[in-house]
């Protein structure tokens, strides 16, 4: 219903504010029902990137968690050689002090 009234008539006569109300609230029940879909697309994205989130952070854990597990290999290792080396010049000289 487009017919457009004034409003002294909508004053004077209560059909007419009540098809204007109609309007109104059908307006607004409109523009709510875009607004709800509007929210609802955003809580569905926001979702979506917490779940993508959630799974590169665990990526980044495992990736942090292995490099600290190779640092500690190359720790022991180095440690380990250079152990040896000095027991081995410990050795050599013992045998060679006569």
């Amino acid at each position: 219903m487009t017919v457009q009234y004034n409003m002294a008539t909508e004053r004077d006569s209560l059909e007419i504010h009540v098809d204007l109300c109609e309007l109104r609230y059908n307006q607004l029940e409109a523009r709510m029902d875009r607004f709800e879909q509007r929210i609802d697309s955003i809580n569905d994205e926001l979702k979506q990137v917490k779940t993508e989130m959630t799974t590169h952070f665990g990526e980044i854990k495992d990736m942090l968690t292995a490099a600290r597990d190779e640092k500690y290999k190359t720790i022991v290792t180095t440690a380990g050689t250079i152990i040896v080396g000095l027991l081995g010049l410990l050795g050599y000289i013992v045998v060679h002090l006569k």
